[in-house]
């Protein structure tokens, strides 16, 4: 099944509750984005890419940026609305695919971001290489652009592979991970409680196998300077400047 598919059918319907706590998690961010420094300087512009229900939009636009926030999963773009709503944020929402170059290629902001390991929910390295040039080309001089993911560089192997993700008296969310030379397929287990029964529900998707070196070289072929390497949430942050 392919991302887009996956998220629409199964795992958009219990990401938000997949994350744990979101007001938590989004004012961590905010905090990180304040003591980094990453407040608007310039045009105030910022593309947050794959935005999900708006973690990190959301503080984005708290701290004065125009966000235009793009993702493809209409759960997390209905999730998204919502909180924008209630919080009377002037976010720009995109229903679209992140590598659709079109939908975002005049609005030359001062950062793009990308988190929660998005980038490897694209088709190919050689498609995440092309979408980090298109985003260099169109961040300003001096911008920054904020990635987050994993590091599949170390296969997990037997019992490694099965992740206890989340659980509590109605929900069991487990990802079983079955690594490739090039993808990392990934199965999202759902064991849900309904009147009374326990249903399982089961669906796999492919990521791009990517790695913290592989990222770093990339960032730095392409032209950017990278700026803060980190943990963040258990997966790397980089924060890189053009």
């Amino acid at each position: 099944m392919n991302v887009k598919k996956h998220y629409e059918s199964h795992l958009g319907n219990f990401y938000t509750w997949m994350l744990g706590d979101w007001v938590k998690k989004s004012e961590v961010f905010k905090s990180f984005l304040e003591r980094q420094n990453l407040t608007p300087k310039f045009n105030k512009k910022a593309i947050d890419m794959g935005a999900g229900n708006g973690m990190q939009a959301i503080p984005l636009a708290e701290l004065g940026y125009e966000v235009t926030a793009i993702d493809f999963n209409p759960q997390l773009l209905n999730e998204l609305n919502q909180n924008i709503k209630k919080r009377n944020l002037p976010i720009q929402v995109i229903d679209g695919e992140i590598t659709n170059f079109e939908l975002w290629k005049d609005i030359n902001p001062e950062l793009i971001l990308c988190c929660g390991d998005t980038i490897s929910h694209l088709a190919s390295f050689a498609e995440i290489k092309q979408w980090v040039q298109n985003c260099y080309s169109q961040i300003i001089p001096r911008g920054k652009f904020i990635l987050s993911f994993r590091d599949y560089s170390k296969p997990l192997q037997d019992q490694e592979r099965f992740i206890p993700v989340k659980s509590d008296e109605n929900r069991i969310h487990t990802c079983i991970l079955d690594y490739a030379d090039e993808a990392v397929s990934v199965t999202d287990l759902l064991y849900e409680r309904v009147k009374g029964n326990w249903e399982m529900r089961v669906s796999s998707y492919q990521k791009v196998r990517i790695t913290l070196a592989m990222i770093q070289n990339l960032l730095k072929e392409i032209g950017f300077q990278i700026e803060i390497l980190e943990d963040f949430q258990r997966m790397n942050l980089i924060v890189a400047a053009k």
